[in-house]
């Protein structure tokens, strides 16, 4: 089981790593049979060639940055972000908060992204 420390790089790579658009070492952070909900209740990405067609697709519109402290409690962990998110020349914002879970490998079994399309914003 990672350790919170070890958790908590992860998550500041897995920031790093979406702000580069580096898709194949996101990727590299998930266990090969994980899952992605990005909102929460949209459809669930599984699958290492399912994550990487979602990333390829989300990542190179984002610029993510993390607001807060990554809390973490046993095999999770939960931090806030603030994203821009450009399509063409529109650039919006939004509020969220990623929930991850690791396996014993600390690779991310499951990604949970906790916002609402509806509160995309103008400005930061």
């Amino acid at each position: 089981m990672p350790s919170p420390a070890e958790i908590r790089a992860i998550v500041h790579s897995y920031i790093e790593m979406m702000c580069n658009s580096d898709i194949d070492n996101i990727i590299a952070l998930f266990a090969e049979n994980a899952t992605a909900e990005d909102p929460v209740g949209a459809d669930l990405h599984r699958g290492s060639a399912a994550l990487h067609a979602f990333y390829s697709a989300a990542a190179p519109m984002l610029q993510v940055e993390l607001t807060g402290p990554v809390c973490v409690a046993g095999r999770e962990c939960a931090f806030p972000i603030l994203a821009q998110l450009t399509v063409g020349e529109d650039v919006s914002y939004l509020d969220a908060v990623d929930v991850f879970a690791f396996d014993d490998d600390g690779k991310i079994s499951s990604m949970r992204a906790f916002w609402n399309p509806e509160e995309l914003r103008p400005d930061r």
